[in-house]
């Protein structure tokens, strides 16, 4: 049977104490530093007992390895985004989303933004992404909204960006639009802290 790494190890624990509290933890770990295999080994150390992965397809068999390998206890079901509505949702009680920062589409959410939501929204939940927020702090918000557990307590986008983002004029040449890209990061930052661990391949 395969072993984890030392720090893979410790960010388990860390993560599995951030869960117990805030029943999402986020792992924004660089490339190549096994962020699945964190992933697994947090739910075994928390206790799921019926786990959906949800990923992108071509990821699927290297996560099935991982899980296989390791000798979880745990019920895994991996699947990719576009085939989540397939499945029966019941009977889950933990979720894993994969690169997570999809789901940070704005000012409306995506389809599998408003699916998890929908769905799992009451489940604890791993969040994975190398780049949380890759253009812009307003991606933060539908990411975090999925969950009934989210730090920020707004029904919709439009109505967290009048306190957290600096609405601006587009002009797009046939039209004047609303960009809403310009996040107050300083405000943003202390509310999500406590959710994320990073991790880089120069502390590993």
């Amino acid at each position: 049977m395969k072993t984890l790494r030392q720090y893979q190890l410790d960010l388990s624990k860390k993560a599995v104490q951030i869960l117990r509290d805030k029943k999402i933890v986020y792992l924004a770990m660089e490339v190549r530093l096994g962020k699945t295999l964190t992933a697994l080994n947090v739910c075994e150390l928390y206790g799921a007992k019926s786990v959906l992965f949800v990923t992108k397809k071509k990821a699927i068999s290297s996560i099935e390895s991982d899980y296989k390998n390791f000798g979880f206890d745990y019920t895994l079901t991996v699947i990719n985004n576009e085939s989540a509505h397939k499945i029966d949702p019941k009977g889950y009680d933990f979720l894993i989303s994969d690169e997570h920062h999809r789901n940070g589409a704005f000012p409306k959410a995506n389809k599998m933004t408003r699916f998890i939501k929908n769905n799992y929204s009451h489940l604890p939940m791993i969040f994975l992404s190398g780049t949380p927020h890759p253009e812009s702090y307003s991606q933060v918000f539908h990411q975090f909204w999925c969950s009934n557990f989210n730090p920020f307590k707004y029904t919709t986008f439009y109505k967290w960006a009048k306190d957290f983002v600096d609405v601006k004029d587009r002009n797009l040449g046939y039209a004047v639009v609303k960009d809403y890209s310009h996040a107050r990061m300083n405000m943003i930052k202390p509310i999500i802290k406590p959710y994320m661990i990073t991790f880089t391949q120069a502390e590993a």
